[in-house]
């Protein structure tokens, strides 16, 4: 299913101007996808996933409208990769099964996790994939990439220098300025910084996330004080829940239970890939007798077991939520145990997350969550440190990217601050177009964007009517309508009516309700003039929008409405005939 803004494409400009065209990863948390296109050059800068929200029943993750990327397909010289984050490689798999993807090119772990990806869906053939190390240029086109190192909540993180045939840009990807990471790994403000100086930024795309919030974003390594502090006073087993690609917070997990004397054990397949592929490219490390089966933790005392699992965001099929209610093979809940949350909320996903810590506390577990526990910190710089990279880049445009939109409103009033000129600070939505030229630039139109819905048990997108009338079930319930009418468009059978999951007012039974709805459906229909004039489909839509009118006034709800409408070829019958079809 594709929900789009726009029927076909806009103009994208002059040939010789520099277009940015984000199809994904702005006014929005996740699928961060960006074109950027020169000429007959276009290149990619990753390629995300995006989480559903809760009212989008069934639906397992959300990808963007690519229908741009096929159109210039033959353009497209390759795929630029930050890291190893599912909203910024959770994609691939999509764009490279619909696009002839020629390369892609990004840091060790993030391919590692692609190769997985695309081996599972048998499409590893399908492309190239170039490992790049640090301040390493590639060129694609008329591109030259230059892959920074970036810190971020995963290792092996970069920023993007671009140079192009108008100047130099920088996508910063996801950062933060982590002065003592974990891995040792700094920013390079030096390359950064020599940009600025050398050639002059002209535009800076720049991380948004957490422009709400002041100061600067804290150091992984002030994690390790409270993880040890309830390492040292666990009395029983602990169950930590982080994202499956944090990396560092893996890596000091393993750390404490080394200290401690704790095995671990791991839930979730995706952490399970990324530990073995970390630990082999050099990310961490660990003795081989550390990791066990999840299978034998009750061969252990409690005392000596820590479990890490998926479930960060409360997915309702992850391991962490499926412990919580009891439901899972191989853990449960022991009062005592202590559960670490070591992740913040994806916007959308509070309640969710919300439901499966009460479960975990109904239950007897002692849980350590939230943003003042002081097992988690963000990957993403707080407004000091977006100052210091825009005064690091000193761009002549400015474009915030990766975030809702108030979080790209004041990421953009904070580069005016800094001393971007406010006509040149470019908020934009999924789809619009940005057209720079050396001395200036503007929205000029947009481009096919919207959203596609996967849900991971089919091979095919889901359709938005089948989320919307799962989203109307579950509301408001279903209302089946059996009908028959003459072609004179009397009514010869019917209305026949069944109800789930209706809500109906309290002084009726439910036969009463159908009684009256019965009576009410024969006098809107029979009184209708507009019905006279209409047959086939026409008709079938009136009535539908009728009826659902009528719910919406009478009744102040929406329930899913199945009509089932025959015509047929007779003029109508007796009025006594009539009269007992009507009550059949």
């Amino acid at each position: 299913m594709t929900i789009d803004k726009t029927n076909k494409t806009a103009n994208i400009g002059s040939a010789a101007s520099l277009k940015i065209i984000p199809l994904g990863g702005l006014a929005e948390i996740g699928k961060n996808t960006m074109a950027i296109m020169y000429g007959n050059d276009m290149i990619l800068v990753d390629a995300g996933l995006g989480f559903p929200s809760e009212d989008m029943l069934g639906v397992d993750i959300v990808l963007p409208d690519i229908s741009f990327l096929k159109e210039h397909e033959s353009k497209l010289r390759g795929l630029a990769v930050t890291h190893g984050h599912e909203d910024h490689i959770g994609g691939v798999p999509y764009l490279v099964r619909d696009v002839n993807v020629p390369v892609i090119y990004g840091p060790a772990l993030a391919l590692g996790l692609l190769e997985e990806k695309l081996k599972d869906v048998g499409l590893h053939d399908r492309t190239t994939m170039v490992q790049v190390r640090p301040r390493q240029q590639i060129k694609m086109g008329c591109f030259t990439v230059k892959f920074i190192r970036a810190t971020h909540s995963i290792a092996d993180s970069f920023s993007l220098i671009i140079k192009t045939p108008i100047g130099t840009i920088v996508h910063t990807g996801d950062f933060k300025f982590d002065f003592t990471p974990v891995d040792g790994e700094l920013y390079d403000m030096a390359s950064l910084t020599a940009a600025a100086e050398e050639d002059n930024i002209l535009l800076l795309m720049s991380d948004s996330t957490n422009t709400e919030r002041a100061g600067y974003t804290p150091s992984e390594k002030t994690v390790w004080k409270k993880l040890d502090e309830v390492f040292a006073n666990a009395k029983r087993r602990i169950i930590v829940t982080t994202f499956a690609s944090n990396v560092h917070r893996m890596r000091q997990i393993m750390q404490a239970a080394i200290k401690y004397d704790r095995k671990v054990a791991i839930l979730g397949r995706s952490m399970l890939n990324l530990a073995g592929i970390a630990r082999e490219l050099g990310y961490m490390t660990f003795p081989d007798g550390l990791l066990m089966n999840i299978g034998e933790i009750n061969q252990l005392p409690h005392d000596r077991i820590v479990i890490m699992t998926t479930g960060s965001q409360g997915e309702p099929l992850s391991a962490l939520s499926r412990i919580a209610r009891n439901e899972h093979k191989q853990v449960k809940i022991v009062p005592g145990d202590t559960v670490i949350v070591s992740a913040t909320p994806i916007p959308g996903n509070e309640r969710s997350i919300s439901n499966t810590i009460n479960a975990l506390f109904m239950r007897g577990a002692d849980v350590i969550y939230g943003k003042d526990a002081g097992v988690h910190v963000s990957g993403h710089a707080c407004r000091e440190e977006q100052k210091l990279m825009i005064n690091l880049c000193k761009p002549k445009f400015f474009m915030p990217v990766h975030g809702e939109y108030r979080m790209l409103v004041k990421h953009a009033e904070l580069a005016v601050e800094c001393g971007v000129a406010p006509g040149n600070t470019f908020v934009m939505e999924n789809g619009d177009v940005l057209e720079l030229f050396k001395d200036r630039g503007s929205k000029i139109g947009r481009v096919k964007s919207g959203i596609v819905l996967i849900d991971n048990s089919t091979s095919w997108p889901i359709d938005q009517q089948t989320v919307q009338e799962r989203q109307l079930l579950a509301e408001d319930g279903v209302v089946n309508i059996a009908l028959t009418m003459s072609v004179d468009k009397e009514i010869l059978i019917g209305p026949d009516i069944s109800i789930r999951g209706l809500i109906l007012p309290g002084e009726l039974s439910a036969e009463e309700f159908l009684e009256s709805l019965k009576d009410d459906l024969l006098n809107i229909i029979e009184t209708d003039a507009a019905i006279k004039q209409l047959s086939g489909s026409d008709l079938k839509s009136y009535l539908l929008g009728t009826i659902n009118k009528y719910f919406a006034e009478e009744m102040h709800s929406q329930p899913l409405v199945q009509l089932l409408l025959q015509e047929v070829a007779i003029k109508s019958l007796d009025s006594k005939t009539k009269s007992k079809g009507n009550r059949a």
